[in-house]
């Protein structure tokens, strides 16, 4: 098998700044990386972002950039969205 080049970390970076904005749906995604908060430094491909149950429904606008061990940062990624999941919770102990 042949190793994953696309998109795996450049050499010398220490991990991912991922910064986010929740948007309304019929709000446009922001396109000014100023507009964004801080959300994590990913060090693995994959991170969770936890949001309040009354933010279901929204769109989560995403941008990140490398971060190297020298704390220099890279160019900003292009946008990524994500519907935000409504939280449902069990009713425990309630005659249907």
């Amino acid at each position: 098998m042949r190793p994953l080049t696309h998109g795996a970390r450049p050499a010398g970076v220490l991990g991912d700044e991922v910064w986010v904005k929740l948007v309304d749906v019929d709000e446009p995604a922001p396109t000014n990386p100023a507009t964004l908060a801080f959300l994590t430094m990913a060090m693995k491909p994959s991170i969770r972002a936890d949001f309040r149950s009354g933010d279901g429904g929204k769109t989560a606008v995403y941008m990140t950039r490398w971060v190297n061990t020298q704390g220099e940062k890279g160019p900003w990624s292009e946008i990524a969205t994500a519907t935000v999941a409504a939280q449902q919770h069990a009713l425990r102990g309630v005659d249907r």
